[in-house]
């Protein structure tokens, strides 16, 4: 705040300091502050050419206020005193008047953490130099056959700090980077992504040649007709069905609200054997963070156990309205979609995509999904189509490439008809995937006619 010390969100003595400033400042019964913090930057490439770099730095004030029964919050990211004294003023005034109850009374004490190290002064200080040059082997590769490339390379840091009135601190710094392209032969893409809190270990090199290899083999393209596939399901794909698995009913909300489906189904098998989804925050190839949003801890939650459902996770107003205890997954105050998993991982298989591949009389190996929508939750069908680079698999080889497809599925469903998963997890944003190979798929339309 303005005359008191200089704030460094990104250093934990400067962002805690600065947090208990503001708890002194407030007249409410009970106060909880949350400072988020984002550095980031963007390099930016298309036809074959560096157009755009860009950084930004953005910092929030959240702030939590219980008067009695009620509760209130507001956020602002002006830190001056004055500013500061009048949104801790706002979120009282929000307690007071009593229409948001405070569920549970009370803020959590103070709280120990395990340590996660996905901090990495390589990946925060990336330079637009470095990114250029990242984007400039995978340029120079798509221009010598003849192909066109587009994407971003990115790095951030990013920062959460919790402190309340009932002794609670806590703090965590985190980096992120991502390498992200799509390449065109010829009107035909192939695409790759890859991200990692540590940037030397972002495989650009082979995405980006994999993603070249796709557009250029996805050229002669065959036209199927809409039916039943086996399908060899990479990594991004498998990511698209298990994030809508956490939005349809991994939360405690959903499931309170019965629009879970996972209702009535805890205990019973809701998919295939070889199926355990877990949430993870720990993970070490994951991005995840030792508490929520509330400053409580998050735990490792298994969600579908050897196709058995076996949970859902908990932010503290839920768990009090079910007699249970907090998971550690709130999310952000002004969320209003209860707790939700944020570090899904899939258990590993035995397999790998030559093995899948080799496997396969007559299907399609599928690079992503795009554009899915829910047509029944409590089922969880979707449909969406595939996009960029989708292929028909005959006689245990890739034969060629095919026209995009829509698809109506159950992602339960297509989970119990998966015979084969990869040995390899491959992070997608927060979410660990494998490949999969899922029998009797259902396409239902042709389209990129």
């Amino acid at each position: 705040m303005a005359g008191k010390r200089e704030l460094d969100a990104h250093r934990k003595e400067s962002a805690i300091e600065f947090l208990e400033d503001v708890l002194s400042l407030s007249e409410a019964a009970q106060t909880e502050v949350l400072l988020e913090a984002d550095q980031g930057a963007l390099t930016r490439f298309a036809g074959n050419q560096i157009h755009q770099n860009m950084c930004s730095n953005d910092c929030r004030l959240t702030i939590r206020a219980i008067e009695g029964e009620g509760a209130g919050h507001t956020s602002t990211n002006r830190f001056d005193s004055d500013s500061v004294k009048q949104a801790l003023e706002w979120a009282r005034q929000a307690a007071r008047s009593g229409r948001v109850p405070a569920r549970p009374a009370d803020l959590p004490g103070s709280q120990q953490y395990a340590q996660i190290k996905n901090h990495f002064e390589k990946t925060a200080r990336l330079s637009p130099d470095e990114r250029a040059e990242m984007a400039l082997r995978v340029i120079k590769k798509a221009s010598a056959a003849g192909a066109e490339a587009a994407g971003a390379v990115s790095n951030s840091q990013e920062t959460i700090a919790i402190a309340n009135s009932s002794g609670l601190r806590a703090f965590h710094s985190f980096t992120n980077s991502n390498f992200t392209a799509t390449i065109s032969a010829d009107g035909f893409t192939g695409w790759c992504d890859c991200t990692s809190a540590d940037v030397t270990t972002l495989d650009v090199d082979e995405r980006g040649k994999r993603a070249l290899e796709r557009a250029l083999a996805a050229r002669n393209t065959r036209k199927l007709e809409p039916g039943r596939y086996t399908v060899i399901l990479e990594e991004a794909a498998v990511k698209e069905f298990l994030d809508f698995l956490a939005w349809l009913g991994f939360g405690a909300q959903a499931f309170e609200e019965g629009r879970s489906f996972m209702c009535g189904k805890i205990g019973t098998r809701i998919t295939g054997e070889n199926i355990t989804i877990v949430d993870d925050a720990f993970h070490e190839e994951g991005s995840g963070i030792p508490f929520d949003f509330e400053g409580v801890p998050r735990q490792r939650v298994v969600l579908i156990e050897n196709g058995i459902a076996r949970a859902v996770v908990h932010d503290r107003a839920s768990a009090s309205r079910t007699g249970t205890s907090s998971t550690g997954h709130a999310l952000p105050l002004e969320f209003t979609y209860g707790p939700l998993p944020l570090n899904l991982v899939m258990k590993a298989g035995d397999s790998d995509l030559e093995q899948m591949i080799r496997s396969v009389d007559r299907g399609l190996l599928i690079t992503r999904f795009w554009y899915c929508r829910v047509v029944d939750p409590a089922r969880t069908l979707l449909t969406g189509q595939t996009r960029d680079g989708t292929f028909l698999v005959e006689n245990g080889e890739i034969a060629c490439g095919v026209n995009d497809m829509r698809f109506n599925e159950s992602v339960l469903e297509a989970f119990a008809r998966a015979d084969m998963i990869s040995r390899s997890l491959r992070r997608v944003n927060s979410t660990l995937a494998p490949i999969m190979k899922i029998s009797d798929f259902r396409f239902t339309e042709t389209v990129g006619e």
